[in-house]
């Protein structure tokens, strides 16, 4: 709709001369598409000429010619509709004549017609490739601005010949006659004087009325359609026959035969002595560009809401996966404290290692899904590199022991750096190189070292790299290596397990952070996984150390009384054994309508819950309808700590949580030793 719309205001705009809208045109339409140059050629025969275009430091000259076959328009020409192509050097026209010449990586174009006759094409290119292919939008998009190029000079081809015809042209019927041979433009004069109407050929065409129709002063805005069209005309022709200013607007029209069409009105006041003699102006049939624009409209509508039913998929999807992943990783959690032999403890220990490999590929798939739908969202927090990195290697130092791999790690180029980038993603990123270093490595070693390259504006670039003497890769293998769900190949999936997603979400993530993930391998011989982020540095001193793994402390909790709000029957189970591990007393409410029964209840005893955890998804009464009726109790129950226990790891819960009233957030499965620390804060 806002591309529509400053399309409208440039070609509406009257102060512009044509050369400037057509200059502005080309500029809009160079921006959408994300390309350097801009075209509107004539094609006559073979003869390829630039017209108009727009290219850095106007390297492209209006009046240069080619023949039209060394051109990308060809391709254009010969399909008769919109054509582009996005990478002409890995597409089948990598031998083009315009491609070894001038290596113009990317193309879109569109036909361009004026008067209903070929003119030429529009186009666009860059010597640069796009990502990707262009998309229908872009295709609809540019077949649209063509049609108002056409128009525009259309209109300008005839309101420059009126222009030179004005002036030897004395009678006011073949002045309305010229007018009436613009192109879809109609011409309409209002005589006051004489109380006539005159409209020309073209007018009656769009009124849908024949060559003897009189229009009548009286009658003829009734043509209008009722309400708000009618209503906008009468009021600018009034202020016009006012003021003597101009006037410009787009109306619906209901035509002589019942028709709805779509005009775009111009017209000019004449005054003598201060009162209005005459009202003339031009009258265009727009209903085609209308109808675009209405398509793209719809087709905007059907995209966003296609983009909101992902969203709402993916967070349905994330609540019904981790809530009973909760309850699997949360029963073993109790279990273990249960007081098993050694033989129970060491299927536990199993059970929990798959599950918890079981949550990483879920939080893999996520995380992908959450990239592809735009709902990752960096915080930024300043913390000292080398603590993180450090960190990263401390977890993995276990695993290359058992076998018998040397992990070795050279920081010392960013020792005492601090940076304000997002830990989390970061530790992410690391860890997923690292894991994959030691998965693929039989032995030998890994060393992981990181520098620093300042830019300006306290700004860097942090580099790590991360190289093993592991099972290596083709470079065949190494083309495909960050495409999501893919591995090297078939084999390694069936050999060392995983989704083939950790790569693919590490490369994203670097991108948001103006980074990138690259690799060097040799199949055989092991492989050096490089990133680069670009991150902000600290001055000063370091204001947030590394979120540090949360430790279970022997803080007395007994004296607390914990209100459970889970509609999950084996949640409730489980965190309720969590807290009675603790020997924290608790109530369970299967819902909100519950909890708030519950709370009111205790309330008339005079006894107050110490905190509640409040599960979001619930039937009857969600958590946040029940967190904002809390806070609205007329007790102290109003103001009791309420912790969300979430399954939805999607953008913007958190706020969501914290907007409803709730005090901080948590999310599923839980893990024992956060849970209690969340207590404690509050306790």
């Amino acid at each position: 709709m806002l591309h529509l719309n400053k399309l409208y205001k440039i070609t509406s705009d009257n102060t512009l001369s044509f050369e400037q809208k057509i200059s502005l045109l080309l500029t809009f339409g160079a921006e959408f598409f994300g390309l350097q140059l801009g075209i509107i050629s004539q094609i006559n025969d073979d003869c390829y000429t630039i017209k108009y275009a727009i290219s850095p430091e106007n390297a492209l000259e209006a009046g240069t010619t080619f023949n039209v076959n060394s051109t990308y328009c060809i391709h254009t020409l010969k399909a008769n509709e919109p054509k582009s192509f996005h990478h002409a050097g890995k597409s089948e026209i990598a031998q083009h004549p315009c491609y070894l010449d001038f290596g113009l990586e990317s193309y879109i174009g569109a036909p361009l017609e004026v008067e209903g006759q070929k003119y030429g094409t529009l186009n666009f290119s860059s010597a640069e490739p796009k990502e990707k292919p262009f998309s229908l939008e872009e295709h609809e998009f540019i077949d649209l601005l063509s049609h108002w190029i056409g128009n525009e000079i259309a209109r300008n081809k005839h309101i420059s010949q009126l222009r030179k015809q004005k002036k030897r042209l004395i009678d006011q019927q073949n002045i309305l006659n010229e007018i009436g041979k613009l192109a879809g433009v109609g011409a309409w004069e209002m005589d006051l004087v004489n109380q006539k109407l005159h409209w020309s050929e073209s007018t009656r065409l769009i009124h849908d009325v024949d060559e003897n129709y009189t229009p009548q002063l009286d009658t003829a805005i009734n043509f209008y359609k009722p309400g708000d069209n009618r209503l906008r005309i009468q009021a600018i022709v009034e202020k016009a026959m006012l003021d003597g200013s101009d006037f410009s607007d787009v109306f619906e029209i209901i035509t002589y035969t019942g028709k709805s069409k779509w005009v775009a009105a111009q017209g000019r006041a004449e005054l003598e002595d201060g009162k209005c003699v005459r009202l003339y102006g031009a009258f265009q049939d727009i209903t085609e560009q209308v109808f675009y624009r209405e398509q793209l409209e719809k087709r905007h509508q059907e995209l966003t809401s296609a983009l909101e039913a992902r969203s709402t998929f993916l967070a349905n999807m994330s609540h019904e996966i981790r809530t009973p992943i909760n309850g699997v990783i949360g029963s073993l959690q109790v279990m273990d404290k249960s007081g098993l032999n050694e033989k129970q403890q060491h299927f536990i220990n199993l059970a929990q290692d798959s599950a918890d490999s079981l949550l990483a590929q879920i939080n893999d798939v996520l995380d992908f899904a959450k990239i592809d739908s735009n709902q990752v969202e960096l915080e930024n927090t300043p913390f000292a590199i080398n603590e993180l990195l450090n960190k990263c290697v401390q977890v993995y130092a276990i695993a290359a022991q058992k076998k018998s791999i040397q992990l070795i790690s050279n920081f010392a180029s960013t020792e005492n750096i601090t940076v304000i980038a997002d830990q989390t993603r970061i530790r992410q990123i690391y860890t997923n190189l690292i894991s994959n270093a030691i998965k693929f490595t039989l032995h030998g070693k890994i060393e992981i070292i990181s520098s620093i390259k300042l830019t300006e504006n306290n700004r860097a670039i942090l580099k790590l790299d991360v190289s093993d003497s592991g099972i290596g890769m083709s470079e065949q293998q190494t083309q495909k290596l960050f495409l999501p769900f893919r591995q090297a190949d078939i084999s390694t999936t069936r050999k060392f397990g995983g989704t083939g997603l950790g790569l693919s979400i590490s490369q994203s993530l670097a991108k948001l952070m103006g980074g990138k993930v690259t690799v060097q391998s040799q199949e055989g011989e092991g492989s050096i996984f490089s990133v680069e982020l670009e991150l902000e540095i600290q001055q000063g001193n370091i204001k947030q150390k590394i979120h540090a793994p949360t430790e279970i402390s022997n803080k007395d909790l007994s004296q607390l009384k914990v209100l459970i709000v889970e509609d999950n029957d084996i949640n409730q189970i489980v965190v309720s054994e969590m807290l009675n591990l603790r020997r924290i007393s608790n109530d369970i409410a299967a819902d909100g309508l519950e909890a708030l029964a519950q709370i009111e209840s205790e309330a008339k005893l005079g006894r107050y819950y110490d905190l509640i955890l409040m599960d979001c998804q619930m039937p009857n009464m969600d958590g946040y309808q029940t967190t904002e009726n809390i806070r609205k109790l007329n007790s102290l129950a109003a103001n009791v700590p309420i912790i969300a226990l979430t399954a939805n790891s999607m953008k913007g819960d958190k706020e969501k949580c914290l907007a409803s009233g709730m005090n901080d957030y948590l999310t599923k499965p839980l893990k024992q030793e956060t849970l209690y620390s969340m207590i404690e804060k509050y306790a």
